[in-house]
């Protein structure tokens, strides 16, 4: 019985992982659909370069435990904002959140979003080492 429960724990955990993966995806290519920016020029996946002078991250920040006993998943999605300005960066923030917060009901890519809301307003965190400003916000999904 420990056995059984332990590899579905970790099947869950397994799936979880390719689940959140494959969001960020849909997320950047969501994103970019919305007008937001275009991926692989200033919507990126996982990670923004640093010769971004200004730019978006699409990154994959784990997520809450699945239901054992139902397929559903709660992956968590940071954005990350770099802009040359605090208004360009404020701006962005915005575009971002308008799109992704309380987004419900709907298919983006291949995941099935029952909702996605953001975990705060998100905000200014202050400027890198290149007074660049930079900006986070974090949203959770409750996908199939």
């Amino acid at each position: 019985m420990f056995l059984k429960t332990f590899l579905q724990k970790l099947w869950q955990r397994l799936l979880n992982s390719i689940l959140v993966i494959m969001l960020i995806d849909d997320v950047a290519s969501y994103l970019q659909t919305a007008g937001v920016g275009t991926v692989g020029t200033d919507i990126f996946k996982s990670y923004l370069p640093d010769s971004a002078n200004a730019g978006i991250a699409v990154l994959d920040t784990g997520g809450m435990s699945p239901n054992i006993h139902v397929p559903l998943y709660n992956p968590t999605v940071q954005v990350f904002i770099r802009a040359a300005t605090y208004t360009a960066g404020k701006t962005k923030l915005l575009a971002v959140r308008t799109q992704l917060h309380q987004l419900a009901n709907t298919t983006m890519g291949g995941t099935y979003i029952y909702f996605c809301l953001a975990q705060s307003e998100g905000g200014h965190i202050g400027r890198n080492d290149r007074g660049q400003d930079e900006f986070s916000i974090n949203f959770i999904f409750k996908t199939r």
